[in-house]
């Protein structure tokens, strides 16, 4: 799969692929795609970042990216669910900022797809990214530490590995229907 995305969007599958999933909105959303481009030019490490999403600031979050990250950004524009989780599955890592999220259902996506994370840790983000475990967090307005969390891991195939599959286990054991159905049951137990 990775190779036929390679083919129709121009990226080399020997480079690491960086994804985010995120609309774009001039809001909150707009501040984290400033900042992811931000510490994306700050990393030091090689990779391909695809932007999985679309919205009325699209122009603007693009030319947040021109220049050298230009290069190596692929917008991809709104991808269908079948097509984003096959995107999610061929990537390496998964980067959002998440300024004033309040919970990243991407984030659960990415996981389940076995990505690691570096995000920013707003909301309930630290509910879903285990920080050292599943991801590394870092506080949401902070690029420098987050480019250092992107080298990280892009550096480490090792610790990669590690975070992808405590990220599968994780989502499957925390945040699946099952985990839900089990966790509904004990409220409603309590209720009788």
């Amino acid at each position: 799969r990775k190779r036929a995305i390679a083919a129709t969007h121009g990226l080399s599958a020997d480079v690491p692929w960086v994804v985010t999933v995120a609309m774009m909105r001039r809001d909150a959303k707009l501040a984290s795609y400033r900042l992811l481009a931000e510490s994306l030019g700050r990393a030091e490490q090689p990779c391909q970042l695809l932007l999985i999403g679309d919205g009325k600031a699209r122009a603007e979050i693009e030319s947040l990216f021109s220049g050298e990250l230009e290069k190596r950004t692929r917008f991809l524009g709104m991808l269908g669910h079948a097509d984003t989780l096959a995107t999610l599955s061929a990537c390496d890592l998964f980067v959002w900022p998440a300024v004033n999220e309040a919970i990243g259902m991407a984030l659960l996506e990415a996981q389940a797809c076995g990505l690691p994370v570096v995000a920013g840790s707003s909301g309930a983000i630290a509910e879903i990214v285990d920080n050292g475990q599943t991801g590394l967090l870092y506080p949401p307005d902070c690029s420098q530490e987050m480019a250092k969390g992107i080298d990280r891991l892009l550096s480490d195939e090792a610790l990669r590995a590690r975070f992808s599959d405590q990220a599968r286990l994780d989502t499957l054991k925390k945040h699946s229907l099952s985990a839900a159905a089990t966790r509904l049951d004990a409220i409603f137990s309590g209720l009788c």
